[in-house]
């Protein structure tokens, strides 16, 4: 098995990481029928320790002090690629996270085995976006907004 770089294991982390980070804000997710409340929490629960396994998983064989380094150095990542995330609303950000992670796995730039945590989070988010995107009509700003997000994460030495 090859041995990854701190830069692959980065790469293979910060799609699920920024998506655990947007899935924990309030509203992000809200059932089209107040009879799925419950279902839907339930959803959203297993959807994040999906996507909290995910972007553990690049570390799992380091040493404790790599391990925390590297998520220390993916935290900075989150907080620079997040800070105007508080101007606008969390589905704009949800379906621009999408959109960038559909980009990548569709250049297979990220490649996501089948019944990994991340296929999981994302077969489970693929039907929530879809709906995201028939009732917004920003998908072409999403697709837009995803471009600018890889550009950004390109500058700091990432999915080149």
């Amino acid at each position: 098995m090859p041995v990854l770089t701190d830069r692959q294991r980065i790469e293979l982390a910060a799609p699920a990481y920024l998506l655990y980070a947007l899935t924990g804000a309030p509203d992000v997710f809200v059932p089209a029928d107040p009879d799925l409340v419950a279902r839907a929490e339930a959803d959203v629960t297993e959807l994040r320790g999906n996507l909290r396994t995910a972007c553990l998983e690049p570390f799992a064989d380091l040493p404790p002090s790599k391990r925390q380094a590297l998520i220390r150095r993916l935290e900075r990542l989150k907080r620079l690629v997040t800070v105007e995330w508080h101007e606008r609303p969390a589905l704009s950000f949800m379906l621009m996270l999408w959109c960038f992670l559909k980009d990548l796995t569709d250049r297979e730039v990220l490649i996501l085995w089948e019944g990994s945590a991340m296929d999981q989070a994302t077969r489970k988010l693929m039907p929530m976006c879809e709906h995201g995107f028939e009732k917004h009509e920003d998908g072409f700003a999403a697709q837009e907004q995803a471009v600018a997000l890889l550009r950004r994460l390109q500058a700091e030495g990432l999915y080149r």
